[in-house]
């Protein structure tokens, strides 16, 4: 698996961020599954931009806490390309229209926001400028680094442990293909990694409660999923990556 990393990586920048890696990859089974494995490093990636970025603005400008948080979360917005924030649209227009799980599919798959992918849009963004800015004076910039690795976590278990709802797109093709054990038991690793690290930043009590709240939110996302849609689609992974980064800054607001 070794010599298929960096093309899993590249692969990783091609299809979930911004960064522009104009190359014809290829695609077998070892390198999808060197794609999924490296995602926690893409969010490794974004979160040490983000922490940088918070950092220089806190303590060597004199930028509001409100005009920080803007600002990273346009940051944050700018190296996914939209990418999350269009799948939580979609996701948010199918769900609220109350359809069965077929109609639900196919309103997801039109590429016209409605009025409650606008809302949802509008909810989330104003959010997490909010919470970023009563937090990001005072939080460690690496609990800054470690959300975009601890979303990008969640994504891999919900991807390996959920099947797709359709038989068609990226999500179905990249399930297809992909060594779904291989990337589960890399992600568990990364689980432990991961909170160790917060255990350290945050201190045991605080730690464990971040990690619960994180796994209990994904596991019923997984059951929302299930019910509401047959499984997951590439927007459910979107909106999933969106939702649990909000709950992981509410997280620290209030606990950390």
């Amino acid at each position: 698996m070794a010599k298929y990393i960096g093309t899993g990586l590249l692969l990783a920048l091609q299809f979930f961020s911004v960064f522009p890696i104009r190359k014809n990859l290829p695609m077998e089974r070892q390198h999808v599954t060197a794609m999924y494995i490296q995602l926690p490093v893409i969010g490794m990636l974004m979160g040490g931009v983000l922490a940088t970025a918070a950092l220089l603005l806190r303590d060597a400008t004199d930028a509001s806490s409100l005009l920080v948080g803007f600002l990273m979360t346009l940051l944050s917005i700018a190296m996914t390309g939209g990418l999350h924030l269009d799948g939580l649209a979609d996701s948010a227009d199918a769900y609220f229209s109350y359809q069965e799980k077929e109609r639900r599919l196919e309103i997801m798959g039109d590429p016209r926001i409605g009025a409650f992918g606008a809302i949802a849009l509008i909810l989330t963004i104003t959010g997490k400028i909010v919470i970023i800015s009563e937090t990001v004076l005072s939080v460690s910039v690496w609990m800054i680094l470690l959300i975009p690795i601890i979303s990008r976590i969640g994504l891999l278990l919900l991807f390996t442990l959920t099947s797709t709802s359709k038989n068609s797109g990226l999500a179905a093709f990249f399930r297809k293909k992909a060594n779904l054990s291989m990337i589960t038991a890399f992600a568990l690793a990364w689980i432990v990694i991961v909170a160790a690290a917060i255990i350290i930043l945050a201190g045991w009590q605080n730690g464990i409660a971040l990690l619960v709240a994180f796994l209990i939110a994904s596991f019923l996302y997984r059951l929302w999923c299930n019910k509401n849609f047959g499984g997951v689609t590439g927007d459910l992974f979107g909106a999933y990556v969106e939702g649990i980064e909000l709950l992981l800054w509410i997280m620290i607001l209030f606990f950390i």
